[in-house]
């Protein structure tokens, strides 16, 4: 299977967010939110990608990318979405 790039996998995950946090309005259940933030941040964490027009040490990109998934994990873990 191919590796997604950045722009495919971003249409993904805002596809992901906006589809969850249609379910969280239409079912007033807040939990709908954490797991589209847990899910955007797993993305970024397993398959760290960035934009072409990043410059840098790959290395530093992957693990920047990788951190900024953790994050996104943590915030769904931590936060209580209120509907």
């Amino acid at each position: 299977m191919k590796k997604l790039n950045f722009k495919v996998q971003f249409r993904i995950c805002i596809g992901i967010l906006i589809l969850c946090f249609v379910l969280a309005l239409l079912t007033k259940q807040g939990w709908f939110s954490n797991i589209a933030w847990i899910s955007y941040g797993l993305f970024f964490a397993i398959n760290p990608v960035w934009p072409q027009w990043v410059y840098g040490d790959p290395k530093m990109l992957k693990l920047g990318c990788r951190i900024a998934g953790i994050l996104a994990i943590v915030i769904g873990l931590i936060t209580r979405f209120g509907v």
